[in-house]
Order: structure tokens, then C-alpha cells, then sequence
């Protein structure tokens, strides 16, 4: 097998702006440079922003945040070093797979910009809490509307009345 990671080290620590947390986040230093995955993984994975410019790409995925820069991964949270450990396995495992079939997979350079701020989508919205879109509250809505699981047609008091706020929603939603 192709395989881009070879040693590592791992480090478990809690996060230095919150020395006091339960919650603890896993730094994997590398052997080898990853930079040369980056738009594998750019291309193979949701939830994701790349820099290429400076070798970072962000991924949101299985309830964590995963930092990759080139001789680096961060993780967090991970419950305690045996979930790190297991996290740290996997997480090597992928970009070791991503890399074996780099051949098959389209490279992505494009940086992919972060999602709207929530609040900003929220203060946009009725904030009625009607329910008529499904949703128990605005702020769930919000939420889904945000990641685009939900269509803004689906809260029916934005257009009620024209308004300011729906255009300023398309808007923020399409950047």
C-alpha cells in the first residue's frame, strides 16, 4: 500500500485557552509532510475550508474538528487518550487511503468559505418561534438553514410581507 504517514506521535492535552475542560483535544506531530493531500482531501471530503496557500484545511466531521496542516493534525474534542489514540488511528487510516487512490480522485485547490454566522442568519428571521416551518424555535431553523438542510421558502413569515430581511438572508446564504 501507498502509504503517505508513516511515524507519528501523539499528544493529548486540554485546550490552552480552557485549561479546565473535561474535553480534551489530540495533536498528531508527523513524520512527513501532508501538504501534497490537502486537495485529495479538499475533493474527497463535506464539510470542509482549504487554504492552499498556506497548507491548512479545516473538516468538520464525526462531531469533531479536524485541523491538518502539513506536519501536523489536530483533533478536538476527544474524550481521553483512548479515544484519542482510536481517533488518531482512523484519522490516519483516511488520509493513508486518500492518498493510495489520489489517482482516481479530482484534485480541489478552491478554498471553501465558512458557513454564514449563525446569529447573523437568526437576526434576520421572525423570531416568532411559530413553528409553521416545522422547527420548535427560529434558532433550530437557523441552524438547518444554515447548512442548507432546510430552503428559507420554508419559513412562511419572511414572506408574508416583502421584506429587507429575506433579501439580506439570500444574500448572506449565498456567500
Amino acid at each position: 500500500m501507498n502509504q503517505l504517514i508513516g511515524g507519528y506521535e501523539l499528544e493529548v492535552a486540554t485546550p490552552e485557552c480552557s485549561p479546565t475542560t473535561t474535553l480534551w483535544r489530540a495533536k498528531i506531530s508527523l513524520q512527513d509532510d501532508i501538504t501534497e493531500v490537502l486537495p485529495y482531501l479538499n475533493a474527497s471530503l463535506p464539510n470542509v475550508v482549504y487554504d492552499h496557500s498556506i497548507g491548512v484545511l479545516l473538516w468538520d466531521g464525526d462531531g469533531r474538528r479536524y485541523a491538518f496542516r502539513p506536519f501536523e493534525i489536530d483533533i478536538a474534542p476527544v474524550a481521553d487518550r483512548t479515544d484519542a489514540e482510536a481517533t488518531a488511528g482512523r484519522v490516519i487510516g483516511m488520509v493513508n487511503d486518500v492518498w493510495s487512490r489520489r489517482h482516481e480522485i479530482e484534485p480541489s485547490y478552491e478554498g471553501v468559505k465558512p458557513l454564514p454566522n449563525l446569529l447573523d442568519i437568526y437576526k434576520l428571521l421572525p423570531r416568532t418561534n411559530c413553528k409553521e416551518c416545522g422547527y420548535s424555535n427560529c434558532m433550530a431553523f437557523a441552524t438547518d438553514l444554515r447548512t442548507a438542510k432546510v430552503e428559507l421558502v420554508q419559513c412562511p413569515p419572511l414572506f408574508k410581507q416583502p421584506s429587507t430581511e429575506c433579501d439580506s438572508l439570500r444574500q448572506l446564504l449565498s456567500t
